[in-house]
């Protein structure tokens, strides 16, 4: 994982996909605890999250109280919730910023294609997380039929990355693995669950990953807290994709400077550029909407015409 610091930090937007509850919130405030230098004594920790803001600090300070006093996750977010950060790393020259980011920690419902506020965080998103509880998928028969939305989403977001060429990753995040015993059945059957998503993913040469989470309340000296040991490996995976991508960008590119490469996109004006990026994904949504019917029974694979084929992400090994 390459993360050495540029001399003028990039800042990325990276955005949330899942339904209310799935746990995004906890996801954010349990990779930020598990890295923050406050919780190794040691001073052991190489990269961390600086809150940016007060606002910031306050938020995750609320959901780090509301555990420790009631036992409890907390409670589902109500409202879209910007939280600010800044990557640090320890260096012999002392502490650095490797990149800023910001997360969009977003409602459930508020995940619609349809809706501006999810249109415009789309579009200025550098790469996503998703969200999908593997509890549920293992034990709800009906679940998959209710994430059918999020499934579109994606591909959605995937096929106009694709068709416009930006620079994007996903990091498909499974939570609530601590309901589970991850044994190689329950791995396999996550999987073929998770296949049509992944094949399509794959076949428009989509950047992604397959990450399991798994943070649980535990008590020490009767202090309830967020438990978590590897809850941050996504959002790390996804600065360092960016970091990278966005380094190697940077330099001069001949080919693509050529007026024969130039797409459509690139000759529009802004304005009309952001019109036909939005009309793509809604339509994209539209269309898989109908196919998505046939999600649950894990029966179709949704192929582009005239896109080729890869081979599939290798997964990322279960985190305990």
């Amino acid at each position: 994982m390459n993360l050495l610091p540029t001399t003028t930090p990039e800042t990325f937007s990276l955005l949330s996909i899942g339904q209310r509850g799935v746990g995004k919130t906890v996801f954010l405030a349990g990779s930020y605890a598990e890295l923050h230098p406050d919780n190794h004594a040691d001073n052991s920790q190489q990269l961390w999250f600086d809150c940016q803001d007060n606002d910031v600090q306050a938020n995750l300070e609320k959901i780090k109280n509301h555990v420790a006093r009631t036992n409890l996750y907390p409670p589902a977010t109500i409202k879209i919730t910007n939280f600010n950060f800044s990557l640090k790393t320890q260096s012999p020259e002392g502490v650095k910023t490797v990149c800023h980011f910001r997360w969009w920690d977003v409602p459930g419902e508020s995940c619609n294609i349809n809706n501006p506020e999810f249109q415009e965080m789309i579009l200025t998103s550098n790469g996503c997380c998703v969200f999908i509880n593997a509890n549920s998928l293992i034990q709800d028969q009906d679940y998959l039929r209710s994430i059918e939305d999020i499934y579109n989403q994606v591909a959605a977001i995937a096929s106009v990355v694709y068709k416009y060429n930006i620079k994007y990753a996903f990091a498909l995040i499974l939570t609530k693995c601590d309901l589970l015993e991850l044994n190689p059945a329950t791995q396999l059957k996550i999987e073929q669950n998770l296949q049509p998503l992944i094949t399509y993913l794959d076949t428009v040469k989509a950047t992604h990953q397959i990450f399991y989470s798994a943070i649980p309340i535990v008590s020490i000296k009767g202090v309830s807290r967020l438990m978590a040991k590897g809850a941050a490996t996504p959002l790390l995976w996804l600065l360092s994709h960016l970091h990278h991508a966005d380094n190697v960008s940077s330099q001069p590119d001949v080919a693509s400077n050529s007026t024969q490469s130039l797409s459509t996109a690139e000759i529009l004006p802004a304005k009309n550029h952001r019109s036909i990026l939005i009309m793509s994904l809604v339509g994209v949504t539209l269309l898989g909407a109908i196919a998505s019917l046939f999600f649950a029974f894990n029966r179709l694979t949704l192929v582009p015409q005239q896109m080729p084929t890869t081979e599939a992400s290798p997964n990322t090994p279960p985190q305990n």
